[in-house]
């Protein structure tokens, strides 16, 4: 099943999309809900984020061929392999949602890459679970966009702004409950060009590894965003530029690149 968030009108709701259609739903996409007669053309709806999140989370360096490049971008020798997940907040300022676009601050230098990423969704309220149990506390999958200033990671302290910038961190199109996290392709293109490909089975953690890991200490809360990490050697997108996260069995998360106004010119 395929939930998506969306604005009709004033209103923010929820439906279940059915070919063409989102059926709108009442309830709670976390406990119970249900079907209503109410429906929408996807094509004159604004989806939104699929959830409004307390807080989004990424596991740190989750694929192996993305280690000497992330020391390459914080100008250090390759990181060890990690023997525990990660795990660091990413700004819940930057979420937003499919089809909006991702800005680039007018102070940065433009060396801002993507990184296209799997997504769970928590489903409940979860705290001091196990790997075993963590799968429960999980609703489903999305797309995501870890948007990073690769200048802005190698100069600061901490990954506040690099990361966590206003629009850095794209979500949806919809939630797909019914998927396999395991085995899931990957794909981002720039302007139709294909620039990275990865399978989900090559993780360090798994998503129940890294939820698990989480609640240890943080209570993680329905429709918190769980980030999968990258892969590979990444490049920079430009405004004008066209991003797509692929993962075929959910969807295709689609942003614009924009450079941001200066209203002072």
């Amino acid at each position: 099943m395929k939930i998506a968030r969306f604005r009709d009108g004033k209103r923010v709701v929820y439906g279940v999309l059915q070919g063409d259609k989102l059926v709108e739903i009442r309830g709670s996409i976390f406990s119970k809900f249900r079907m209503t007669d109410t429906t929408h053309d996807l094509s004159k709806v604004r989806l939104l984020s699929p959830t409004d999140p307390m807080e989004i989370w990424c596991p740190g360096l989750n694929f192996l061929e993305h280690l000497e490049f992330a020391g390459q971008v914080l100008g250090q020798d390759t990181p060890p392999i990690p023997t525990q997940p990660q795990p660091w907040r990413k700004g819940r300022n930057a979420l937003t949602g499919p089809n909006d676009p991702i800005i680039i601050p007018k102070d940065s230098e433009g060396d801002v890459h993507y990184e296209g990423e799997a997504v769970a969704v928590i489903s409940k309220n979860c705290r001091r679970v196990t790997p075993a149990e963590a799968s429960k506390y999980i609703l489903g999958y999305t797309c995501g966009n870890d948007v990073s200033d690769r200048t802005w990671q190698g100069k600061d302290w901490s990954f506040w702004r690099a990361k966590g910038a206003d629009t850095f961190a794209p979500v949806g199109p919809w939630i797909e409950t019914d998927i396999d996290p395991s085995e899931l392709d990957l794909v981002v293109r720039i302007n139709s060009d294909q620039v990275q490909i990865c399978n989900t089975r090559d993780m360090l953690f798994t998503f129940p590894e890294i939820v698990s890991c989480i609640s240890q200490q943080v209570t993680l809360r329905p429709g918190d965003l769980v980030f999968s990490g990258a892969t590979g050697v990444t490049v920079a997108i430009r405004p004008g530029d066209k991003v797509e996260v692929d993962i075929p069995g959910i969807g295709v998360l689609e942003n614009s690149v924009e450079l941001e106004f200066d209203s002072k010119h």
